[in-house]
C-alpha cells in the first residue's frame, strides 16, 4: 500500500456519476439515503414507492430542479411492476450501479408477549393479525429477490460501463479483465469499484427478544441471509452485496426523532441521525467501499450489545 498517497476524503465518501436505485425511497432511510446520494453528486437517482405524490413530493424537496431524483411508482411485491420500473430505468440510462433494496414494513404486532401472563394470552399475541404474514413476508424478503433479479442486467451493464467484462468467471481461473478503452468517458481507471446491491434489513434480524414482530425479525433474519447468499452466488459475475443493519432510526416504523433510551435499551441514550445513516451508506457506494462485499453494517448505538443475540 502506498500510505503516503494523499488522500482525497470527499472521493472515498462519495456517489459521485452513480446512477442509484432505492425502493422506499420516499420516505425515512430511503430518504435519508437518497439526500445523501443526491448531495454527494450522485448522477441520477430512481426513488421507487407504492404512493407517487409521496415519491414526487420527496424528489421536490430533495432535487428541486429535478434533474437527479426520478420518482417511480413501483409495487416491490408485484413482480410486473418491478419489471416495469427496471425497464424505465432502463430506458433513461441504460444501466445501475447501485441498487437499494430498502422498502419494508413491520407486519403483525407481537410486542405484547412479554406482558402475557398465561398460555392462553400468550396464544392470542401469537395469532395477532395472522392475514398479515404473508404481506411481511413478501415485502421483506420475496421482494429483495425479486427486485434484484429485476436489475441485474442493468447492474451488469454498469460493469461493462467501467470496462469490466461481462462473463461468469470459473473457480481457479483468471481474474475479472478490465479494459479501460471501452469503458465511459467519465470512468478512472482508480476507480475499482463494481456494480453492487445493498440490502436493508434491520437489527431486529439478529435479537431473539422481540421488540416489534415476529414477522418482522424472521423477515429481517431472512433478508441478512439473503443478502450474504447473494454475495456469494454473484461473485462470479462481478456483482457485489452488502447488508445494513440499523437500529433506531427515525422513520415510519420507529417512529421519530425524540425521546432518550435507558443504557439497557441504547447504550448510545438515542436514536441514530441522518449523519450517521449518511456516513453509513456513503462508505459502502464510495471508492472507500470497493473492497466490501458480503459484510453486514451494523449501525444501532450498541444496541444488541445489550440484548439477546443470535451471533
Amino acid at each position: 500500500m502506498d500510505v503516503a498517497k494523499q488522500l482525497n476524503l470527499p472521493d472515498l465518501y462519495s456517489a459521485n456519476g452513480l446512477v442509484a436505485v432505492i425502493t422506499g425511497g420516499g420516505t425515512g432511510i430511503g430518504l435519508a439515503f437518497a439526500s445523501a446520494l443526491c448531495q454527494t453528486n450522485a448522477k441520477k437517482i430512481f426513488i421507487l414507492g407504492r404512493r407517487l405524490t409521496t415519491l414526487q413530493d420527496a424528489a421536490k424537496s430533495l432535487d428541486p430542479n429535478g434533474n437527479v431524483i426520478v420518482p417511480i411508482q413501483c409495487d416491490v411485491t408485484d413482480q410486473e411492476s418491478v419489471t416495469k420500473a427496471a425497464k424505465l430505468v432502463e430506458d433513461e440510462v441504460g444501466y445501475v450501479d447501485v441498487l437499494i433494496n430498502n422498502s419494508g414494513v413491520t407486519g403483525p404486532d407481537h410486542k405484547g408477549i412479554y406482558a402475557a401472563q398465561n398460555v392462553e394470552e400468550l396464544q392470542k399475541v401469537m395469532l395477532n393479525d395472522w392475514g398479515n404474514w404473508p404481506t411481511a413476508m413478501a415485502t421483506n424478503v420475496t421482494a429483495v429477490v425479486g427486485v434484484s433479479a429485476a436489475f441485474l442486467l442493468l447492474l451488469d451493464k454498469g460493469n461493462v460501463r467501467r470496462g469490466f467484462e461481462s462473463k461468469k468467471l470459473q473457480p481457479d481461473g483468471e481474474a475479472r479483465q478490465r479494459n479501460m478503452h471501452i469503458a465511459a468517458e467519465d470512468v478512472e481507471e482508480s476507480d475499482l469499484r463494481t456494480s453492487q446491491i445493498i440490502t436493508i434489513s434491520s437489527i431486529s434480524g439478529f435479537n431473539r427478544h422481540v421488540t416489534a414482530g415476529m414477522a418482522y425479525t424472521g423477515s429481517k433474519a431472512a433478508a441478512i441471509l439473503i443478502g450474504k447468499s447473494m454475495a456469494t452466488f454473484l461473485a462470479p459475475y462481478g456483482i457485489r452485496s452488502n447488508v445494513i443493519c440499523p437500529g433506531l432510526y427515525p422513520s415510519e416504523i420507529a417512529g421519530g426523532q425524540e425521546g432518550s433510551f435507558p443504557v439497557n435499551s441504547v447504550p448510545a441514550g438515542r436514536k441514530g441521525n441522518f449523519e450517521e445513516m449518511a456516513g453509513c451508506i456513503l462508505h459502502l457506494v464510495g471508492k472507500s467501499g470497493a473492497y466490501l462485499n458480503g459484510t453486514v453494517q451494523i449501525t444501532d448505538g450498541g444496541r444488541l450489545s445489550v440484548f439477546q443475540g443470535t451471533f
